[in-house]
């Protein structure tokens, strides 16, 4: 399954470097959403190469409504066939294709994930795990980092429309967190913890939806990090890609602990 995955990486990654590619083409557009021409073609690639397989999925995936492809599919596939597309459209050098295979008879959550895949469309960089195997980065085996505490932390924050005030507790109240990156993918974002390179990753507001953090999630969580919501809690069953979600991720209990406990504790005026 994992080759099959990275196969449908390398052809969306082969397109997007192709004469056929256009960044600023518009496929649809409506006061909520723009689908962009080569979101539509990147899942059209996946899609066909699902089909092709001969597996039996069902498919979800942003850019259209949820179907099968056989009459009584074992797996669920969820599809996000480029997460960073704004940083696409203005030529900023980070995208990813993210993966996600799980029985189709499994609530959607991290831990039912069977295989998964993150790749990054520019460098060509391959995250990928099978349950209970482990995780690795382009074949060799990543594991999270060691840190422990918030001032040693770098951590991946989005601050798009998230919860400011919660957030102000971790980059403005002292201790504060070490070092804050932001890539524009949260895909990437959230898997870097799991090769150690974030230590954490913090999204808070119910926004996020499940296309953009499934896969890089069991990726996280083989890789031995901690996941949860910003309460603590393990996640809830994922029912559609418009719920949204907030995440507290970290590759060490005490760091994780560390997050939520200043981001739930009362605001210092």
């Amino acid at each position: 399954m994992l080759e099959l995955l990275e196969q449908m990486f390398r052809q969306v990654r082969a397109y997007m470097q192709s004469d056929h590619f256009d960044r600023n083409q518009v496929y649809y557009h409506s006061a909520e959403h723009t689908t962009m021409q080569f979101d539509r073609q990147a899942e059209d690639i996946i899609i066909s190469g699902l089909i092709e397989s001969g597996h039996g999925f069902e498919i979800i995936t942003e850019e259209r409504e949820p179907f099968t492809t056989n009459a009584t599919p074992p797996y669920r596939i969820v599809i996000d066939p480029v997460d960073g597309s704004t940083n696409v459209t203005r030529g900023i050098m980070t995208a990813a294709v993210a993966l996600a295979v799980l029985p189709i008879d499994a609530p959607v959550i991290p831990e039912h994930v069977q295989w998964a895949l993150v790749g990054e469309l520019y460098s060509g960089t391959v995250y990928q795990a099978q349950h209970g195997s482990g995780a690795f980065r382009n074949g060799r085996r990543c594991q999270v980092s060691d840190t422990k505490d918030l001032a040693s932390c770098i951590a991946g924050m989005n601050f798009d429309g998230r919860d400011l005030a919660t957030l102000k507790k971790l980059i403005v109240q002292k201790p504060v967190i070490g070092k804050v990156r932001r890539t524009g993918s949260s895909a990437m974002d959230v898997v870097y913890v799991a090769s150690g390179a974030y230590d954490a990753f913090i999204d808070v507001g119910d926004i996020l939806t499940a296309e953009s953090f499934l896969a890089s999630l069991s990726i996280v969580m083989e890789a031995g990090g901690v996941v949860t919501d910003n309460f603590g809690n393990t996640l809830d069953a994922i029912p559609n890609l418009t719920k949204g979600y907030s995440l507290v991720v970290a590759g060490t209990h005490e760091l994780h602990q560390e997050i939520i406990s200043r981001m739930n504790e009362p605001e210092k005026q």
